[in-house]
């Protein structure tokens, strides 16, 4: 089993145990209530920020930023259209 450690404020580990000496059982089940809400939000976070990728976004757009050049064979000899190199084909 994994353990995760987290560091509180002296203030809050103080009212923390003070809630916890009177009642354990209701203070775990908060306990436990907030800290999977909070993974829950940083999971959503996570997903937000791989969702707005800015290559994954260029390459899901990639049609709308061609341009029809009217060169059939451009893919294969833009060496040659661009710098003066040989034609392949």
């Amino acid at each position: 089993m994994e353990t995760l450690h987290i560091e509180l404020d002296i203030e809050v580990e103080h009212r923390t145990a003070q809630v916890y000496q009177r009642s354990a059982n209701a203070f775990l089940l908060q306990l436990q209530q907030r800290v999977k809400t909070w993974l829950e939000q940083q999971a959503q976070s996570v997903r937000a920020a791989e969702e707005a990728d800015p290559w994954q976004e260029f390459l899901d757009k990639i049609d709308e930023y061609a341009v029809d050049t009217g060169i059939a064979d451009f893919s294969i000899n833009h060496e040659y259209y661009l710098y003066g190199g040989p034609k392949r084909q």
